[in-house]
């Protein structure tokens, strides 16, 4: 029997421009939960959109590219907004919630952290910008390069953590890691806090020192 016209119609690739950015991306991390990285194919993904594999390619040129743009996804919904110049900053407290939610966030899907360690697309529009990221911790008194370096260390430290986590599930006490997970964690992200706090104290104190030799 033939198939009616609107059916003919939807089987049709969507035309481009037809199917939002956002919307595949968020399908595809919908199926990311039930099939993992390696199941998640661009046909899977369009049979779930209910396209034909091609309209993907209007948007993706491939599987890596939509790889990266569900990490920068999943960054958003991670990351805490700035507080460049408003009241209440606590700046070492900010830091370690940032952490602690790109763990979480990592750890909130199946192979979450993977996708996360991809690299991410720069959204000109995204919601938190990078750059205010920097302003905001530079007001615990660390220099622009360091904040930099600070964030792209605790970043690579969350994601890190979540991937061993996700990869060793089940095999921890075989593998001789004691605690749990988000103990080892909190050990080692405050461990980090303080050597920053450390190194401010020690850097007031050379500034402090410099002064009084020029008096």
């Amino acid at each position: 029997m033939k198939r009616s016209g609107a059916a003919e119609t939807s089987d049709r690739p969507r035309e481009k421009g037809s199917l939002d950015r956002a919307v595949i991306v968020a399908t595809a991390l919908k199926l990311l939960d039930e099939v993992g990285s390696d199941g998640l194919s661009t046909r899977r993904l369009a049979a779930e959109l209910g396209i034909k594999s091609a309209s993907l390619y209007w948007h993706f040129k491939d599987k890596n590219e939509l790889l990266n743009e569900m990490s920068g996804a999943m960054f958003e919904e991670a990351l805490l907004p700035p507080n460049v110049s408003g009241p209440g900053l606590v700046w070492d407290e900010w830091l370690a919630e940032g952490a602690r939610r790109i763990r979480r966030t990592a750890l909130s899907r199946r192979d979450g952290a993977q996708v996360m360690a991809r690299p991410r697309p720069k959204f000109p529009q995204g919601r938190i910008s990078f750059e205010d990221n920097v302003k905001t911790l530079m007001r615990s008194g660390l220099a622009d390069m360091e904040c930099r370096l600070t964030m792209q260390a605790l970043r690579r430290y969350a994601i890190g953590a979540a991937l061993q986590e996700q990869s060793n599930k089940g095999a921890a006490a075989a593998a001789g890691i004691v605690g749990t997970g988000e103990e080892g964690f909190e050990f080692g992200l405050q461990t980090f806090i303080d050597g920053l706090k450390s190194r401010l104290v020690e850097q007031a104190r050379l500034a402090g020192a410099v002064k009084r030799s020029r008096k």
